[in-house]
């Protein structure tokens, strides 16, 4: 991966550096969309009041993620425990849970999520979502749900654009995280004590796609945790 330069972007009050990359154009759009969003949040201000616009704007405030699990006829105790208080973590391309306690994660190779909301640039525009994908380089990419698969992933514009990549949004409350204006996310044991990520669509524990299988799958919502 050829690094090409360091971009500094404000997101609300922090400020984010990107890795620009010569193989992915991601980040330069991440950046652009920032920017954008940023001056539609200051228009028809002064400097001053633009600056203040763009810090007060609760959609570019960085959070993390955190599943949380309501009891499920449909799921164990044992399976709620399982998932219940897990952060959102990144890893090849897809999202897990994991232990919040670095010393009791099974992934040591996990990116824990890191993101903000931002206008996709495609179609619509509707709301993305982005999150750092490393430490070093510290990288943006887009949130979204497979179309085939249902997974939850990551990746740049390429990758995303002819999958689910919006409208991602919150709850009233501001703390769970909705797609396509619902929180309709479960987590599947893909293998002992691994938990993937998946956007139940039909809202059946993705029975209907045949996805589970006879795994377990628990039902979970994605709190949102300001960083």
């Amino acid at each position: 991966m050829d690094v090409i330069g360091i971009i500094g972007v404000a997101a609300g009050s922090v400020a984010i550096p990107l890795a620009a990359v010569s193989t992915s154009t991601s980040v330069v759009g991440i950046s652009q969309g920032v920017s954008a969003q940023q001056k539609g949040a200051g228009a028809g201000a002064g400097a001053g009041d633009a600056a203040e616009a763009d810090k007060a704007d609760p959609r570019l405030a960085k959070f993390n993620l955190i599943a949380q699990c309501s009891p499920q006829p449909s799921a164990g105790s044992s399976a709620l425990k399982l998932v219940n208080g897990k952060i959102v973590v990144l890893r090849k391309g897809r999202l897990f849970l994991d232990a919040a306690d670095p010393d009791y994660r099974i992934f040591s190779d996990g990116h824990p999520f890191s993101g903000f909301y931002l206008d996709y640039p495609a179609g619509k525009k509707p709301m993305g979502l982005v999150s750092t994908i490393s430490r070093d380089p510290p990288e943006l990419n887009w949130i979204y749900a497979d179309d085939d698969t249902l997974e939850l992933k990551y990746g740049n514009k390429t990758a995303s654009v002819n999958h689910i990549h919006g409208p991602w949004d919150w709850t009233p409350d501001q703390r769970g995280l909705t797609l396509e204006e619902w929180e309709g996310f479960v987590a599947l044991e893909e293998s002992p004590g691994v938990w993937g990520l998946y956007y139940d669509q039909d809202d059946d524990h993705l029975s209907t796609s045949g996805i589970a299988g006879n795994r377990r799958v628990v039902e979970c919502s994605l709190q949102r945790r300001l960083e």
